[in-house]
């Protein structure tokens, strides 16, 4: 799954720990997202993304 996480992580000033802390999500799912080897990732966990870096899941996951 193509994603924007790091793309919107960046723009937020925060690093990958930062956004772990903030999200609720372990710094390796963060990690696997960002580098492609995470493709699977359910909805809570794309929606506590979505939520700590102030974005719609849409806009992070499914949007080229």
């Amino acid at each position: 799954m193509k994603n924007r996480v790091k793309e919107y992580r960046l723009k937020e000033g925060l690093t990958q720990e930062e956004l772990s802390a903030k999200s609720e999500v372990s710094r390796s799912t963060i990690s696997g997202l960002e580098n492609g080897s995470l493709e699977v990732i359910t909805n809570v966990t794309m929606q506590r993304i979505a939520n700590a870096l102030n974005r719609k899941i849409a806009t992070i996951f499914f949007k080229d």
